[in-house]
């Protein structure tokens, strides 16, 4: 059998079940198996594909119908131009959370470039994967000191594993449940935090959701984790620090009205790329000699 053949055939069976890309699936799963980029499997399309590479791609092509994610199968998600390692104890990074690292790059270097500061401080709560401290410490490079932190034994080594892949060195990671076993203030404190409602969790775990029910689950309202954030933020932050989370766009409001109980000023919401309002963030003019 032919390349091509193979990759038409799996895409089919994957189509009568998701029907959004079954062919790209089809084609990063194989390119996984066999070691080769896009490029280097079209090229090899008239190819015959070895019986072996043939039964794991089509037990893999199985579990795609089956409900399992791409990147769980592959064991790795591209993001923001890097390539993560993931598995089922982290949320894959998704196209929604590129809009929080490119409004943190922007506020960082403004940040920067109106103080006097050769570097700032940022913590990524909630990090996971650790994309966003990652990523965040890739662009700016010496003038952030990143760190990170999440309550999972199993994200801290996911996390680690990514910094050592894509950066070639370890971030400062604190095992804590949000600010509980922190210490230190930041001029940024980012954050992807859990924020679903409980009702969609709920039929998500009874559909056999593969991603971990901690990582989605935020409460009745989908804001016990916000709301917890935004009021212990207060005493991490620098004077005029900045908090931005992202959320959904339905608790935008409910999420700007908190923040300004809690005294934050200057407070935007940025779109994502389906223009739904996707990350809040304000700055905390407190003083805390």
């Amino acid at each position: 059998m032919k390349i091509k053949d193979a990759l038409m055939q799996a895409s089919y069976k994957i189509s009568k079940k998701w029907k959004d890309t079954p062919l790209l699936d089809a084609q990063v799963i194989l390119q996984k198996i066999m070691g080769m980029t896009k490029e280097m499997l079209i090229a090899s399309y008239n190819c015959d594909i070895h019986e072996n590479i043939l039964e794991s791609f089509n037990m893999m092509v199985e579990k795609r119908v089956s409900g399992y994610p791409v990147a769980y199968i592959t064991g790795e998600k591209e993001f923001f131009g890097r390539s993560f390692y993931v598995n089922e104890n982290t949320l894959i990074p998704r196209r929604d959370t590129e809009t929080i690292i490119e409004t943190v790059l922007e506020e960082s270097e403004k940040l920067i470039k109106e103080t006097d500061l050769l570097s700032i401080k940022i913590l990524d709560l909630c990090t996971g994967s650790g994309c966003i401290a990652i990523i965040l410490k890739s662009e700016l490079g010496e003038k952030a000191d990143v760190e990170a932190s999440d309550i999972s034994s199993e994200t801290e080594n996911i996390f680690y594993k990514n910094c050592e892949n894509i950066l070639g060195k370890k971030l400062l990671f604190h095992k804590s449940d949000l600010f509980n076993s922190i210490t230190n203030r930041y001029h940024i404190i980012v954050s992807n935090p859990p924020y679903l409602k409980n009702i969609y969790v709920d039929e998500m775990v009874s559909n056999n959701w593969p991603e971990p029910e901690i990582s989605l689950r935020g409460g009745n309202d989908g804001l016990d984790y916000i709301r917890e954030i935004i009021e212990a933020s207060v005493k991490h932050l620098e004077k005029g620090g900045l908090l931005c989370m992202e959320a959904d766009p339905d608790q935008m409001d409910i999420i700007r009205e908190l923040l300004i109980k809690n005294n934050f000023e200057y407070i935007s919401i940025k779109k994502d790329l389906a223009q739904k309002e996707r990350v809040i963030g304000g700055y905390y003019p407190g003083n805390f000699n």
